[in-house]
């Protein structure tokens, strides 16, 4: 009776060990930064949050473009048109140019051209 014991709880040692392998691929994959990102927009209010300091920004796919275009206009910016996934937007004589590229299924990036917005505020 001692053998199936122990096939049970190598089966089990094995089985554990499999999660905690794929759960570190998956980290090292995505980026800890970037799950603590995730996080936060599963876990509070926010809508979009800043990646980095260069123009890249963090959101859930759902309503994505309507949040882009709803963002944009609360800061004065007016839409001119969308080529592709970049987004065309001015204000007076300035330009901007967000890209939306798909993330990890059900995130999107913002990439805001030269960072001349912020719209994560």
């Amino acid at each position: 009776m001692k053998k199936p014991r122990k096939i049970i709880a190598f089966g089990i040692i094995g089985i554990v060990f499999l999660i905690v392998i794929f759960t570190g691929l998956y980290i090292n994959n995505v980026g800890f930064h970037n799950l603590k990102l995730m996080y936060t927009l599963s876990t509070t209010e926010k809508l979009i949050v800043p990646m980095d300091k260069v123009g890249h920004y963090l959101a859930r796919e759902d309503r994505s473009v309507e949040l882009l275009r709803e963002r944009m206009s609360s800061k004065g910016w007016s839409y001119v048109e969308q080529e592709g996934s970049n987004y065309y937007f001015e204000k007076g004589n300035e330009e901007a140019i967000v890209t939306l590229q798909q993330w990890n299924h059900k995130y999107i990036i913002y990439q805001v051209k030269d960072n001349v917005i912020n719209i994560a505020d």
